[in-house]
């Protein structure tokens, strides 16, 4: 067993100093010291190894071993220092604000107070206060002391570990969650973890770890080589399961504690209130030279810490500032100036938010998100569900959740709320339907996606109905399948605003797709409709268009973006073309239309009485066949104005096919997109042609296209003489040469109203037509 434990000196370079008789006096002496506590213990071996020397009188062989262990001792604290320095090259600890602050509170930390004698137990200490009151400075500053070896004394090592970090970690040992930025340390954690009472953790930030309550007793384990989600592991520590013997320094919101107390043992609660009043303005002003920023950020009362100098961008951060500060007129001033809101609410934070929100006077848009609560792995998902609903239902946050609500109704400027991602219990949703079903509310667009459970969706449809104000209506996300009889409800009210109705994402069955254009054709308000990614299916495709052709079908948007059309349901399309009277948009991107689709498309576009003004054909399997057809059409007189062909591989035959029409007078384009549509250098003379003498075009979209030194050149040597209505020109340009930066300053002199964008924007990300229609 001996030959398998690492030690940090060379016991054989010793035991060659040793004679014969003395290495069989060793392999005695330390057979009978080390049988009871066993080798597996490395410290506990190389202190065997020392007490056995010892007796053997060989005090040389024994300072040689101290100074070995001393040596790597030093490497590991050189490591350690020279990576914390490292991270906290930037920080404010050596203004001589904070250097008082931390003066007064390390006097509290018995570990950190020279004059405080080490007691028979390890210690914890609690840092806790408000937000941005120096938790994080005064953690950090501890651990800046033992880099510059004011600790030394009491502790070998020092491990900060950021639970706002930590949050993001999945399972992981506790070996991996300390060690994981110490790939230098690797091969001595063993050795490191061993010697427990000489080893500091700090815990900074415990309440940003984002554990539901319970998950830090939950499975509480001493194995440090065992994985285990990061609160486990933290939980362990805590409650000195794992690694009793260590001392810990733990920094978070009071608001926290309550969930902290029944984990430790004896510890030592500390609250931290920032600076003294004389100080703080010197602070503020030494950080921000502007006097008046200065005096507007200390109003209010928020202290940045270190790593933090926007901190009145973290949100949460200023909200829970402001509600523990309980000063409403505070309060105000700083809600004020917002405008927009994302509130990103535990259970925790309800209480704070709805505090601060109902003061936000010219709130004009809101996007909510009620994070659903993590549990341990092994909790099931009808289990975790019930455990969040218990949360959510507790009785003490119900009035701070309807306090915050009650905003809907109170705030007339509030016309956007969106909820993304969320769990609602049945008494919280029951509290936002009353407030958005209310007279009172002005909301006019809601986006709901992604939220559970699932009558969730038809409960705030439902709140909806009759809805004076709302026009916009976005759902999106698997749960909003069976939404689909509480939106048509929605749809025949009399009383029913919609304007515009998205369901994306939506695989409904042909009944509700039969109702959902029953409804459509009774509804009066409605002009768009977006089912983008949907499964519409044959039969609820052909139900749709028959919705379409009637006469009082008010639609004048569609967009059936990935609807998983192919070119016969083009026929239908065309139909709908020719007897629409409303119909002035239609998005048909991401569909394997092919070029016999387009043929069929252009055949009801060639009519008369055809109203479609934009065709979105964005990724549609288009060749140069088909724009052939589409080159036809635009030789005519034609209603459309707006035509996107971005990503089909239309190569020079499409190019010189649409360049042809655009040269006719008859031509009424106005915006064409060709993103990525494979146009060589080749294709630029017909292009310039257009440039020359189009007088329609405003818009034309070359971007991702690879036109070469060459081709560009040609492209702005045209422009510095055409004097056509171009206003935006986009395209790809490799190398931007002095040559070419001539160019661009002429064509600044002789079309100042033309716009030339460079930039490459990812399609998958914003297609460029998308300005143009509502999706």
């Amino acid at each position: 067993m001996a030959s398998s434990v690492r030690l940090d000196f060379n016991l054989q370079a010793l035991l060659e100093e040793l004679s014969q008789d003395e290495l069989s006096q060793f392999k005695s002496l330390i057979r009978t010291i080390t049988l009871g506590n066993g080798l597996q213990k490395i410290p506990q071996t190389e202190m065997a190894t020392l007490q056995v020397l010892e007796k053997m009188h060989r005090a040389d062989l024994c300072e040689r071993v101290k100074e070995e262990l001393r040596g790597k001792e030093d490497r590991h604290r050189s490591i350690l220092k020279m990576k914390l320095k490292q991270m906290w090259e930037a920080w404010p600890g050596d203004s001589k604000e904070v250097q008082a602050v931390a003066q007064r509170y390390t006097t509290l930390i018995p570990f950190s107070n020279p004059r405080m004698l080490p007691g028979p137990f390890p210690h914890t200490v609690v840092l806790h206060g408000p937000a941005g009151l120096g938790k994080t400075t005064l953690a950090k500053k501890l651990m800046l002391d033992w880099t510059e070896d004011n600790l030394s004394h009491k502790f070998k090592y020092a491990f900060y570990l950021s639970c706002k970090k930590l949050s993001r970690l999945g399972l992981c040992s506790f070996a991996e969650l300390v060690f994981r930025d110490w790939p230098e340390l690797q091969d001595d954690i063993p050795n490191i973890l061993a010697e427990a009472q000489k080893i500091l953790f700090v815990v900074d930030g415990l309440d940003e770890l984002g554990a539901p309550p319970g998950a830090l007793i939950h499975d509480i384990c001493g194995d440090w080589l065992k994985p285990k989600p990061v609160p486990v592991l933290l939980g362990s520590l805590l409650k000195r399961k794992m690694l009793p013997k260590a001392a810990l320094l733990v920094t978070t919101r009071s608001w926290a504690l309550r969930d902290l107390r029944p984990l430790m043992e004896q510890p030592i609660f500390i609250r931290v209130e920032g600076f003294l009043e004389k100080d703080r303005r010197a602070y503020f002003l030494r950080h921000f030279g502007d006097e008046d920023q200065a005096v507007e950020l200390l109003c209010c009362d928020i202290i940045c810490d270190e790593d933090r100098y926007s901190t009145l961008t973290d949100l949460k951060e200023v909200l829970h500032c402001l509600y523990e500060s309980q000063e409403e007129e505070l309060v105000k001033g700083a809600m004020a100036p917002l405008k927009e809101i994302s509130l990103h609410l535990s259970a925790a934070d309800v209480v704070p938010s709805s505090f601060c929100i109902k003061h936000c006077r010219n709130l004009e848009k809101m996007s909510l998100q009620l994070i659903k609560a993590k549990l341990p792995e092994n909790v099931t998902a009808s289990e975790s569900d019930a455990e969040v609903e218990r949360s959510q239902d507790d009785q003490h946050m119900l009035p701070f959740w309807t306090d915050l609500c009650s905003i809907f109704g109170s705030n007339k400027d509030l016309i956007i709320l969106e909820i993304n991602n969320s769990f609602l219990s049945a008494s919280l949703l029951r509290i936002l339907c009353e407030q958005i079903a209310s007279d009172a509310c002005h909301l006019q667009r809601v986006v709901i996606t992604n939220i559970s459970p699932a009558d969730a969706y038809r409960n705030l449809c439902l709140a909806l109905q009759g809805h004076k104000t709302v026009t916009h209506l976005r759902l999106g996300g698997s749960a909003q399948n069976d939404t689909l009889p509480a939106l048509c409800e929605v749809l025949r009210h009399p009383k029913c605003n919609l304007q515009y109705l998205g369901l994306v994402s939506c695989s409904a069955t042909t009944q509700q797709w039969a109702d959902l254009s029953l409804a459509l054709e009774v509804n009066r308000s409605l002009t768009c409709v977006n089912v983008s990614n949907s499964e519409l299916l044959d039969e609820g495709a052909k139900l749709l268009y028959t919705t379409l052709k009637h006469p009082k079908c008010l639609l004048q948007r569609l967009s059936l973006e990935n609807c998983h059309l192919t070119e016969a349901n083009c026929k239908d399309l065309a139909a709908i073309l020719v007897v629409s009277r409303e119909l002035m948009h239609l998005c048909l991107a991401e569909n394997p239309l092919g070029d016999t689709g387009v043929k069929f498309l252009c055949g009801g576009l060639s009519y008369p009485d055809c109203k479609l003004q934009t065709l979105v054909l964005w990724n549609c399997d288009i060749t140069s066949n088909g724009c052939c057809h589409l080159a036809k059409l635009l030789h005519e007189k034609s209603s459309l104005t707006n035509l996107d062909l971005g990503r089909n591989d239309i190569g020079v035959p499409g190019v010189r096919g649409l360049c042809e029409a655009l040269k006719k007078p008859l031509c009424n384009l106005k915006r064409l997109w060709l993103w990525g549509c494979s146009i060589p250098p080749a294709s630029c003379e017909n292009l310039c042609c257009v440039l020359s003498c189009n007088q329609t075009l405003i818009t034309l979209d070359l971007g991702e296209n690879s036109l070469g030194y060459s081709g560009v050149k040609l492209l702005f040597e045209t422009l510095t003489r055409a004097n056509g209505t171009l206003q935006t020109l986009r395209l790809k340009i490799d190398d931007v040469t002095d040559e070419l930066d001539t160019l661009l300053k002429e064509i600044e002199g002789s079309n100042p109203q033309l716009t030339i964008a460079t930039e490459n924007q990812e399609p998958w990300k914003k297609r460029p037509s998308s300005g143009y229609f509502i999706v």
